[in-house]
């Protein structure tokens, strides 16, 4: 069984970010807090998505997993989905970093303009 997609919010468009020399470390440093705070609620988040048989049945175990696959434990799951949009904005602050070397920006201003809180994934 796989996890059915999250449907897209209503009107949902693309926010558009104009990048410059000087505002490039300012939007790299918002980018990568964001993804680190929600990565940091995900991570807290996921102990409650395992879902508990209501019952000791087989069907309300079995019920039950597959909620928990479906929500926690599927490569497809909600979760793990979740959390690749995580990486995928971390990825692009990333890139922003990479956009500002090519400002001129030297890597221990870049370094400097974010320090993560967390020490590693």
């Amino acid at each position: 069984m796989t996890t059915p997609p999250p449907p897209a919010p209503p009107g949902a468009a693309g926010q558009a970010i104009t990048v410059n020399k000087d505002n490039v470390l300012e939007v790299r440093k918002t980018i990568l807090a964001a993804a680190e705070e929600a990565s940091q609620r995900l991570n807290d988040l996921a102990p409650s998505l395992a879902v508990s048989p209501p019952a000791g049945d087989q069907i309300s175990q079995r019920a039950a997993a597959v909620w928990t696959a479906n929500l926690l434990g599927n490569p497809d799951s909600h979760f793990h989905r979740l959390q690749q949009y995580v990486d995928n904005v971390l990825a692009l602050g990333e890139q922003l970093g990479e956009a500002a070397k090519h400002y001129g920006y030297t890597d221990e201003e870049i370094s400097a303009s974010f320090q993560s809180k967390r020490s590693t994934r």
